[in-house]
Order: C-alpha cells, then structure tokens, then sequence
C-alpha cells in the first residue's frame, strides 16, 4: 500500500507542478523553438544576402571593364552602403579608390580607401589599405609623406606589395640601384605564377637590375 500511496502522491505532485509551472515550461520550449528557427533564418539571410553582394559586385565589376565609370561609381557605393560586413564592401571601396585615381579625384580617392580600412574585416585587409594609401600618396608626388607612410607599414600579408612600393620610392628618388634591389626583393617573395611579377620584372629592367643578381638593399 505504501508503495502504491507514494506512486499516487508523486503523480499527484508532478501534476500540481505542471499545473503552477506549465505555462513556464511551454513558454521556455516556444523561446527555445523560436531560438533555433531564428538562427536558421539568420543563416539563410547571410547566405542570400551574401550571393546578392556577389551578384551587385559582378555587375560592378563590369560597368569598370566597359568601360562605365558613372554606373561602376554608383554601384560601388550602393554595394558600400548595403554590404558593409562583407568582403564585397571592401573590394568595392578599392576599387572604387582607384577609378577616382584614374579620374585624378585623389581626394574621392582617399575617402575610398577610408572606407575601405572601416569595413575591412580581418588585419590583412588593414594592411592592404595601408599598402595602397602610400601608393597613392607617391601618385601625387608626395614622395616624402609616402615614404614615411611606406615605414610605418609592418608588411606581413603583403610583404612582396611593399617591397615593389619601396624600389618605386627608390625610383622616384633617383635611386635606381636601391629601387632595383627592392624590385628583386618583391619578386623573390611572389609565388612564380603572380599575376604581378611581369610589371615587376619590367620596373626591375627600368631600374637597370636584374632578377639573378643578389639582393642588397641601400
């Protein structure tokens, strides 16, 4: 009987709890469902709005090979302002920094790069900026502010991008044999099949160096 009584008991105590604390519990299993439907929706929106970033920066990317830099500059900026946590935003802002190089806009050009470094996601891409911003510092013939831009940058993803940026320095500064060196070092950093080493290996000629001979940096 006791066993029996204290089976009753128990049931009778499981059903008052579920009586005070079920509408805790359906509450917790809805939050929890609501939960995990949400993370599945939020992964599907990441991954269509990233196909959309791709799809925009295809269409960009197009509009600068035509040819048509009045679309490419406006499409740039749309990809800037809707998909600034993708990497799209950021190729987008480079890319948009050198069309306004080209059109001699150094200014809209360096804003580019500004928005580029505030929507670069990883190190790397910092880096890059840094990289492009002496770049186009030394464009201006702001030889002096590039160089000690160029000084500032501690090269880790790009190395072989700031060696060719110190022997243009070099270049400029009527340092051929110093700019020679650094074109050799840039080189023997790049893997063999870089779409750069032929600019490199033509600013190496320019210089009046060779890719054989040792590096000694001046």
């Amino acid at each position: 009987m006791s066993d029996q009584y204290d089976e009753h008991e128990q049931s009778e105590r499981v059903k008052q709890w579920l009586v005070q604390n079920g509408s805790n519990l359906l509450t917790g299993i809805l939050l929890i469902i609501a939960a995990i439907s949400g993370w599945h929706w939020w992964q599907g929106r990441q991954a269509q709005q990233s196909q959309e970033a791709g799809s925009q920066y295809h269409t960009f990317v197009q509009a600068i090979n035509k040819p048509d830099y009045a679309k490419a500059l406006v499409l740039g900026e749309a990809i800037i302002a809707n998909y600034a946590d993708s990497d799209f935003a950021f190729l987008a802002a480079l890319r948009l920094s050198r069309i306004n190089a080209d059109l001699g806009k150094y200014d809209l050009a360096a804003g580019a790069l500004d928005k580029a470094a505030s929507v670069a996601l990883n190190d790397q891409n910092r880096e890059l900026v840094e990289i492009r911003k002496a770049q186009l510092l030394l464009s201006q013939g702001k030889t002096a502010e590039a160089g000690k831009a160029a000084d500032a940058i501690n090269a880790v993803a790009y190395p072989a991008s700031l060696a060719e940026l110190k022997g243009d320095l070099a270049m400029s500064s009527g340092k051929p044999e110093t700019a020679a060196d650094y074109y050799r070092e840039a080189l023997q950093k790049l893997s063999a099949d870089a779409g750069s080493r032929g600019l490199i290996e033509l600013k190496l000629t320019d210089a009046g160096g060779n890719a054989d001979k040792p590096k000694e940096i001046r």
